[in-house]
């Protein structure tokens, strides 16, 4: 891992692969989450450079105050990073939240801080993509209603005497990130456990309690009158069983010039960790037909 300095602080980030085709930007999901030196997005990295960062706040990254804990903070801290990166064109790719953040970017897309150099995003990846909190909060309330009566009584009686951070509220969400969320107990339990406590504050400032809760400044946020401005080519990717149900990514995709879209079967939210192999060939398929190489 690297730091970079800037503005907000330091940002942590991880470089793999060589000098090839072009390269990849993944942004984590959160708000308040953080990268993985370690993750399978690298597989990416056989023929091109992959980027992946923590946003500032979290994990390794500055830890900073709430006044920066918003969409335009994070929107300039990436373009900081691909000005130092020296990237003039690049593929960007998010999931969850990260999907946000990329939609955001993309829509600045002659986005400048003090220098005017145009960098060239060749195409959009979107896996499990957050693009109306209205539409997650939907696609929750439907999961929620398949789950065990007496768990859908426990999250939403907590829901309505604000007793999000009791015991029995934490085991419910728990049993719905288990099915939607991470389909890998010992996973989602190290997930679960992970020691990010400003990124804890920055989530639950910015999104809820938990991942069907939408309660801070995100509760309103929809862009999906953007999406028909997209005008590279893009693709969206859902788990059989994710949380931003494949449903609703269809329905994105539909509003999308040129969009793909995939659902992979036998995942949720976490797909990387789950299908990565399914993941890579999807994507790696997707790029190779934009970099014209078969």
């Amino acid at each position: 891992m690297a730091f970079i300095k800037h503005r907000f602080g330091k940002t942590c980030y991880t470089k793999k692969g060589r000098q090839g085709k072009t390269p990849i930007v993944w942004l984590h999901g959160g708000p308040g989450g953080e990268h993985r030196p370690d993750s399978e997005v690298f597989r990416l990295a056989d023929d091109r450079l992959v980027y992946c960062y923590t946003q500032i706040g979290s994990g390794r990254s500055s830890k900073t105050s709430a006044r920066y804990w918003n969409i335009e903070t994070f929107v300039e801290e990436l373009h900081l990073l691909i000005k130092a990166w020296g990237l003039k064109e690049f593929h960007l790719m998010g999931g969850s939240w990260g999907t946000t953040l990329a939609l955001e970017y993309y829509l600045r897309k002659d986005y400048t801080v003090k220098d005017k150099t145009k960098r060239k995003i060749k195409s959009l990846v979107f896996q499990s993509p957050l693009f109306s909190a209205k539409d997650w909060k939907a696609d929750g309330v439907k999961l929620i209603k398949a789950m065990p009566k007496n768990t859908q009584k426990v999250i939403n009686t907590c829901h309505e005497i604000g007793a999000t951070d009791s015991a029995v509220y934490q085991k419910a969400m728990f049993e719905y990130y288990l099915k939607h969320v991470l389909r890998n107990k010992s996973k989602l339990k190290e997930m679960f456990s992970r020691s990010n406590p400003n990124g804890a504050l920055i989530y639950q400032t910015m999104w809820g309690p938990s991942e069907f809760e939408p309660t801070g400044t995100l509760k309103r946020y929809s862009r999906l009158k953007a999406l028909e401005k997209i005008d590279v080519p893009t693709m969206i990717l859902c788990g059989e069983f994710d949380e931003a149900r494949p449903e609703t990514g269809m329905k994105y995709a539909n509003q999308i010039p040129a969009c793909h879209f995939a659902e992979i079967k036998g995942a949720s939210h976490g797909i990387w960790i789950e299908k990565p192999a399914k993941m890579k060939k999807l994507i790696s398929d997707f790029l190779s037909q934009i970099d014209g190489c078969g």
